[in-house]
Formats: C-alpha cells, sequence, structure tokens
C-alpha cells in the first residue's frame, strides 16, 4: 500500500509538473515562432535580453524563496509555526522585489549601455509592474509547491502563459500597426495579472491567517537562503553567458543583437530538450528533503542516479536528431533568417546529455543541506564559463559562445562527478547500467507489441 502511494506520488506530481513545464515551452515556442518572423533579427536580440534579464529576476527570487520555504515547511522543528514560516518568507520576498525595482531604475542606463542596446531601459522600466505583480504570484506557487498542488500551478501557468501567446498573436495578426517591443511588455504584465489571481484563489486555503514575522526564523531561512540565492545567481549568469557577453563583447552593435538572436534561438530548442530536467527537478527537491530526513543518504542517492539515467535516456534520442537536422529543426522553429544558427544549435547540442547532471546537481545539494557548497562550486563553475565564453569570443568571433559552451559543459561534469561522489557516493556506472536498462525495457516492450500485433494479423 506504501509503495503504491508513493508511485501514485511520483505518477501524478511529475504528470503535472511535466505538463506545466511542456505547457511553459509549447506557449513560449509557439509565441516566439510567431514573433520571430514578423520583428527584425536586431529587435528579436534585444526583445531577447529582455526576457532573459526578466528570466533571470524570478528565477533568482525563487532561489531565495524556494528552497528555503520548502525546507522549514517541511521540517519536523517547525510544523506548528507553518504561519511564521509564510510571513517571513513573503518579507524578504517582497525585500528582494524593491531592492530588483531599485536596480532596474538606477541601473537600467547602465545595463541597457553595457548591452549596447539603448532602447532596453524603457522596458526594463516597465518591468517593474512586473515584478510587484510577482510578489503574490511567487509566493503562491511555493506554497502550492510545499504541498504538492503541482495542478493548481499547472493550471496559473497555463492561463499566464497562454494569455500572453494568444495577445501576441492579435497583435501579430489583428493590430499590426501596434507591434512594437513595449507593447509586448504591456502583454506581459496583463497575462502575469490574470495569472496571479488564478494562484491566488487556488492557493487561499493555505495562506497564512495570520502576518507573525520572526527574527529568529527570518535569520534562520536568510542564512539558508542566502547559499541558494547565490547559487541563482551564479547558475543565470551561466546560462545568459552566451547572451550577454555576445551583446558586449562584439565591436558592431546591430552583428552582437544579431547573434544574440541567433543565440536566443538555439536556448529556446535547449529549452524544449531541458523540459524534463528541469520538471523532475521541482518534484525532487521536495522528495530529496523528505528523503534525507527520514530514508538517509543512499535513498537520495538513488533517486539521483535513477533520475539522471531516465533524463539521458530521454534526452539522447532527441540530440541525436537534431545533431543530423539541425536545419530542418531551425527552419521549423526559427524560419529561414536563423538557418545561419543551425552551425550553433548542432556544435551545442553535443553536450545536450551532460545538462542533466547540472540540473539535478543543485537541488540535490541543497536537499542533503549542503547550500554553502553548492554556492562556492557554482561560482567557480560561472567563472570558469564567463571566462571560457570571453576569451573565445575575442578568438573566435561571434560563434566562440558555442565552443566555450562545450567545453565549459564538459570541464563542469568532471567537476560536478567529484563532489556527487563524495558527498552522494553517486556512481556513473550505476547511472550507465540504468540507462542501458531503460533502452532494454522500450525494446523488449516494442517486441512484445509487434508479436502481439504480428499474431492478430495472421489470424484474421
Amino acid at each position: 500500500m506504501k509503495k503504491r502511494l508513493a508511485s501514485s506520488f511520483w505518477a501524478q506530481s511529475l504528470f503535472y509538473t511535466l505538463l506545466n513545464r511542456f505547457s511553459i515551452i509549447f506557449f513560449g515556442v509557439v509565441t516566439y515562432f510567431i514573433l520571430v518572423r514578423h520583428i527584425s533579427t536586431p529587435d528579436n536580440g534585444i526583445w531577447s535580453l529582455f526576457l532573459m534579464i526578466v528570466a533571470m529576476t524570478e528565477m533568482i527570487k525563487q532561489g531565495l524563496l524556494r528552497n528555503p520555504m520548502i525546507k522549514f515547511l517541511s521540517v519536523p522543528e517547525y510544523a506548528n509555526q507553518k504561519d511564521e514560516v509564510q510571513s517571513t518568507a513573503l518579507f524578504i520576498n517582497i525585500g528582494f522585489s524593491v531592492f530588483a525595482i531599485l536596480v532596474f531604475i538606477f541601473l537600467g542606463a547602465f545595463i541597457s549601455n553595457f548591452l549596447k542596446s539603448p532602447h532596453l531601459r524603457e522596458l526594463l522600466l516597465w518591468n517593474t509592474f512586473f515584478i510587484v505583480l510577482l510578489i503574490p504570484f511567487n509566493h503562491c506557487e511555493v506554497v502550492l509547491q510545499a504541498n504538492f498542488k503541482y495542478q493548481q500551478i499547472f493550471y496559473s501557468y497555463f492561463l499566464r502563459q497562454g494569455f500572453f501567446m494568444l495577445s501576441v498573436a492579435a497583435l501579430v495578426y489583428i493590430f499590426p500597426a501596434y507591434l512594437n517591443l513595449l507593447n509586448l511588455v504591456i502583454l506581459q504584465i496583463v497575462s502575469l495579472f490574470a495569472g496571479t489571481i488564478v494562484i491566488l484563489i487556488a492557493s487561499r486555503p493555505l495562506l497564512p491567517k495570520h502576518f507573525k514575522s520572526s527574527r529568529k526564523l527570518m535569520r534562520a531561512m536568510f542564512h539558508f537562503g542566502k547559499y541558494v540565492f547565490g547559487t541563482n545567481v551564479t547558475n543565470n549568469l551561466s546560462k545568459s553567458a552566451d547572451h550577454f557577453i555576445t551583446a558586449n563583447a562584439i565591436a558592431d552593435p546591430i552583428l552582437g543583437k544579431t547573434y544574440v538572436s541567433y543565440y536566443n534561438a538555439v536556448s529556446r530548442i535547449n529549452n524544449l530538450v531541458d523540459v524534463p530536467s528541469v520538471a523532475v527537478s521541482d518534484v525532487l527537491f521536495p522528495k530529496n528533503v523528505q528523503a534525507i530526513e527520514m530514508e538517509g543518504m543512499s535513498k537520495v542517492k538513488y533517486y539521483f542516479e535513477r533520475m539522471v539515467a531516465t533524463l539521458i535516456s530521454f534526452i539522447l534520442p532527441m540530440s541525436i536528431f537534431i545533431i543530423l537536422f539541425p536545419k530542418l529543426v531551425m527552419l521549423i522553429i526559427a524560419g529561414k533568417q536563423y538557418l545561419d544558427a543551425a552551425y550553433i544549435l548542432q556544435f551545442m547540442m553535443i553536450v545536450a546529455i551532460i545538462r542533466p547532471f547540472f540540473y539535478q546537481f543543485g537541488t540535490t545539494m541543497d536537499a542533503i543541506g549542503k547550500p554553502q557548497l553548492n554556492f562556492w562550486f557554482n561560482l567557480m563553475l560561472m567563472a570558469i564559463n564567463l571566462t571560457l565564453t570571453y576569451t573565445a569570443l575575442k578568438v573566435f568571433g561571434p560563434v566562440g559562445a558555442a565552443y566555450a559552451s562545450v567545453g565549459y559543459h564538459i570541464s563542469g561534469l568532471v567537476l560536478i562527478y567529484g563532489v556527487l561522489k563524495r558527498q552522494v557516493k553517486v556512481e556513473m556506472r550505476n547511472i550507465a547500467r540504468y540507462v542501458i536498462g531503460n533502452y532494454i525495457q522500450v525494446f523488449e516492450l516494442a517486441k512484445k507489441y509487434l508479436n502481439r500485433s504480428s499474431v492478430v494479423n495472421r489470424e484474421s
């Protein structure tokens, strides 16, 4: 019975988390598919930089909120202080949001000049309204996640992303005269407002009845969260290196933004491939927190090896197809004007099967209570990535960021495995065995199906 319930938990959680991730990526890809064919590559470069900054701000704040809040809501010590945990997290949420707003107001011009995109400043100023709406949205999302309410999270994101996609389609096909980057930002704000209403209604029974902030709890959460926050900063800077450094390092601003749009097209396809990895990370963190409290490190080791093997089994066939047919994939996703980016896509897809290690490493370290190690390790990885990217761009030109990405992922895998081997006793041979076993199971299932089909055909 217990095993059946555990299996049901995994099935339902992964179903809605995967559904949520796929819907976000689907709406993002369709929106991109519509938009990229109706704006210039330099404008798409500016829009890509803006989206990267917006996403990075939200992800960094989630790092400050998500893991500490889930951790403190899950441990027995704070079982009777759930209102205090939520209130303290909300206070931190508001504080970070005010800080982000001040950064965009007073440093928006500097950011725009650094990225050689003057029009970016106006978009960043409008983004302050978006940040205000993220306060309740992010809080409610983490509350639902901590209580394993993945279905409600899916509905909120579905409305938010779906509304934006339909609004962009209407702007492009019905009101093309109003198609500009500022109106796209306004549509983003309206879409988030709609999603916030839904998620507030869904999480209302779980929200605190009274605001009870605790200094002791705030110190404890901030002490835990500051390393997760720092890790998210370094992680997001590493992921955005090809965009930001390309915009800054290439002397010609038009060429720079054109290649930013190329790297953004490649990242869209990478995001599709990485959907299972991100979904598993979302589900695995709260499960690992429970595992370390109740069953010990051996269970965390098993989860890591099993999940990474399953992810590699999914990703390997997709990456091989994209490596063999990069122009076809680029033509479908981005259109003819982005065919020059096919070589970049082909090259960066070589390391697709390595990325699950990066996704699962961070959540595993946080779950076992090693956020400090996770932070310093990711800081080192960020320094390696930024150095490689800048150097490669100067040596090889605009395609250098792709070469740097491959070098970064290979060197990063070696370092990550060394830490996992020491901290969790992860074994690469187990992962390889699970991958082979997955393919054998698929082969056996296909063989049974074909045999059954042939018997039915003979009988008929």
